[in-house]
């Protein structure tokens, strides 16, 4: 019976023209055209011929306004709620009176939501979380929630684990919720209008998903058709899954440095199918000359900048960039490499032992450290090592290595190299191990 009420509170005709103004920033004669053009909104006439707008009529404008923001044509909206209402659904969901007019966006506004959102995170209140992200999507457009909370929320994490000040715990807390909110507001739309259809995927080796899925989540709000593929994606049977998929475009991201290298494979592999490529993350914006490397297009240092790049390469369809070949001396390393880290990486523990400097947490350096000097030699970019080699001074999570400790493990994997690979394949990378100082680095 309550809810009955509502509905007819919802629909009944009690706001002048100028209180829609007010509430939506529509203007006057606006609204009007839009009446007389398309049927939306559709008020009623009071006895005296002046217009009456129900809280759905401001509602629907609201609506309106926010798929233009989204980079349709009002005509392109008015035609996908005609749509949407034929297959019995209904296109904006009532919500309490209270929140129906939304406050201005301020940076204060949306920093102290972060922050109460970052805090419940360490705290593990989940509840708590999910309810301050219920209050911010009354408030604001989802794209806006998604970005300068969840997005920046968790690069804020990130950033305190990176500084000891929060646990692995947390960060992964944190993204489950946030990947769940994502993925809700997914199940929540409607069926993609646009021709064609783009596949995301990350590489091989990138865990890293969340910016890819809230990427799918954006551009499916602007209509586009998209299949996500989730974290690292194999590059084995990907022939197949384009002919089942038959995408026109493929977009990938790489926030872990050695995901480049397995990016410009994947990129590469799909090329070679038909399909172009549209790229970012993290390692580009770190290491800008990687982008030479990779046969795609480029997609913006931000995310919220990939809707808008993809909106216009779809429109334009442009030639391929092919991507600069990689050098014969870093083929030839990289090779080299590639058969001998184990034997290189046991060398290393050894020749520690014998000066009883071997210690479990150098283990999982070793993987690391090899991972990143594959990833830059096959890229060619040798300042992708020295990015990781930075980070590693600064970090001061759990397991940080002091800057003495560190290194001597560098210094002796240079020699490793030496021995194990050829001269000048060695010297590619011996150099900058054996000479990078983590004490000058931190003292900057």
């Amino acid at each position: 019976m309550a809810e009955n009420t509502r509905l007819q509170a919802f629909e009944r005709p009690i706001f002048n023209i100028k209180a829609v103004v007010q509430q939506t920033g529509v203007r006057a004669d606006t609204l009007r055209m839009w009446e007389r053009r398309y049927g939306l909104p559709a008020p009623v006439r009071s006895p005296t011929g002046r217009r009456l707008y129900s809280q759905r009529d401001v509602e629907i404008v609201r609506w309106l306004v926010a798929r233009q923001a989204e980079g349709m044509t009002v005509g392109q909206a008015v035609a996908l709620w005609r749509r949407i209402e034929s297959e019995g659904r209904e296109p904006v969901v009532l919500k309490p009176f209270a929140v129906l007019s939304p406050p201005p966006i301020t940076d204060n506004a949306l920093s102290g939501l972060r922050a109460a959102w970052v805090a419940a995170i360490q705290a593990f209140r989940e509840a708590e979380a999910e309810e301050v992200l219920t209050h911010a999507f009354s408030l604001y457009p989802a794209e806006t929630v998604c970005l300068e909370i969840l997005l920046a929320g968790l690069a804020e994490i990130g950033t305190l684990w990176y500084e000891g000040k929060a646990t692995v715990h947390q960060e992964h807390f944190a993204t489950a919720l946030a990947m769940r909110r994502v993925q809700m507001l997914l199940a929540s739309l409607s069926s993609p209008f646009r021709p064609g259809r783009i596949l995301v995927a990350c590489p091989p080796q990138e865990a890293h998903s969340f910016s890819l899925l809230l990427l799918t989540c954006l551009l499916r709000r602007r209509g586009w058709d998209v299949t996500y593929l989730g974290a690292d994606t194999p590059l084995q049977q990907m022939a197949q899954t384009i002919q089942a998929i038959r995408p026109q475009w493929m977009i990938s991201a790489a926030q872990y440095l050695p995901a480049v290298a397995t990016l410009l494979s994947l990129c590469q592999a799909v090329a070679g199918l038909g399909v172009q490529v549209g790229y970012g993350g993290r390692a580009f914006n770190l290491v800008p000359s990687l982008r030479n490397r990779i046969p795609g297009h480029f997609l913006g240092e931000r995310l919220e900048e990939a809707t808008v790049q993809m909106e216009t390469l779809v429109a334009t369809n442009p030639s391929p960039p092919r991507g600069e070949p990689l050098p014969e001396l870093y083929r030839q390393a990289l090779a080299r490499f590639r058969e001998r880290e184990v034997v290189i990486r046991g060398s290393v523990w050894l020749a520690l032992a014998k000066k009883d400097g071997a210690e479990d947490r150098l283990i999982p350096l070793g993987w690391e450290v090899g991972r990143h000097i594959e990833a830059a030699l096959a890229t060619g970019e040798i300042g992708l090592l020295e990015v990781y080699l930075d980070w590693l001074s600064g970090f001061q999570g759990e397991g940080a290595l002091p800057p003495d400790l560190l290194s001597g493990y560098l210094a002796s994997y240079a020699q490793a190299l030496r021995r194990w690979l050829g001269s000048t394949e060695s010297e590619l990378i011996a150099g900058l191990l054996e000479h990078y100082r983590p004490q000058e680095k931190l003292a900057r």
